[in-house]
């Protein structure tokens, strides 16, 4: 049985690291590098964004050629399309020093892992695997879950950056496509709590029980949990904002998922429903909020 790897009681080795992508996740990702002493620089798309962490006393790459300059990056993208940008149709791998590595904490497409675990390697860079488990508090907190994937040796290089940011991190092996994998399954299966958390409460209010006493009893009996106790808070208090996980974030992953069934002859009916829900809800005007809105419209069906 896989055992996770535990981030207590380590010997604590200073590292110097770059993080690239300085958002809800990755600000606070870099701000507990820097509460736990590592050397820490950013470069974000907006420089404006990054300008806090500076503050805090994160050092400013000017140029995405020198982001590989410290040997280690750290990045928190928002999907493919930002990490093949950045990454493998930019200058930074071809400029990066030999033997640097690159962990990608973004929740991509196991097929881009792949692709882009191969175009690192023509660069002489390692890559990493390591999308996260956690909304934006979780990793305020340095409690993330973190599912990783690469050579062992990368591993072990950028373990004592990992254990800054994670209550645990999770190997998988060397082929970075399963960390991924791994990582859309799970989303899977928070999106279609969310939705089921929603109609029982809908279920429970058209028949004169309060959401926050369904939710009380439910998440305190057949359903304990982060995710039922979390997400069943939000819906019951009707609390979708700010988001930790905004509805076209959302929506990605689940057609991520969709899209990696069909690479293997395999169908996933509830995340065709998720992603039509998905995509009513950002339709509604609601792409600003948290994911949990989806019970926002569920409230509201008729026959």
């Amino acid at each position: 049985m896989l055992e996770p790897s535990e981030t207590v009681h380590k010997e604590v080795v200073m590292v110097a690291v770059t993080v690239v992508g300085t958002g809800a996740m990755g600000a606070p990702v870099a701000r507990n590098l820097l509460a736990a002493g590592h050397e820490v620089a950013i470069w974000n798309r907006d420089p404006a964004r990054a300008e806090p962490l500076v503050e805090q006393g994160a050092a400013r790459v000017p140029d995405l050629r020198e982001v590989f300059a410290r040997g280690v990056v750290l990045s928190a993208l928002a999907d493919d399309a930002a990490v093949r940008a950045v990454f493998l149709d930019s200058e930074a791998l071809p400029a990066a020093p030999a033997g640097a590595v690159h962990v990608n904490l973004a929740t991509i497409s196991p097929s881009l892992a792949r692709e882009a675990a191969a175009v690192h390697a023509d660069h002489g860079v390692g890559y990493v695997a390591a999308p996260m488990f956690g909304r934006v508090a979780v990793a305020e907190a340095a409690r993330l879950n973190i599912v990783t994937a690469g050579q062992p040796d990368d591993i072990a290089r950028v373990e004592p950056l990992l254990n800054a940011i994670a209550a645990r991190t999770w190997p998988l092996g060397d082929d970075p496509a399963r960390a991924n994998t791994v990582k859309l399954a799970g989303n899977l299966l928070i999106a279609s709590a969310i939705q089921s958390l929603a109609e029982a409460v809908s279920l429970a209010e058209r028949g004169g029980v309060e959401a926050d006493r369904l939710i009380e009893i439910l998440t305190s009996t057949i359903l304990p949990g982060p995710v039922y106790t979390s997400y069943g808070d939000l819906i019951a208090r009707a609390q979708y904002e700010p988001a930790g996980f905004t509805v076209p974030l959302g929506r990605k992953d689940i057609d991520l998922a969709r899209a990696h069934a069909a690479d293997h002859d395999l169908r996933l009916p509830t995340a065709d429903l998720l992603s039509t829900l998905l995509t009513e809800t950002i339709a509604a005007g609601r792409s600003h909020q948290d994911w949990s809105s989806l019970a926002a419209l569920q409230r509201d069906r008729t026959l």
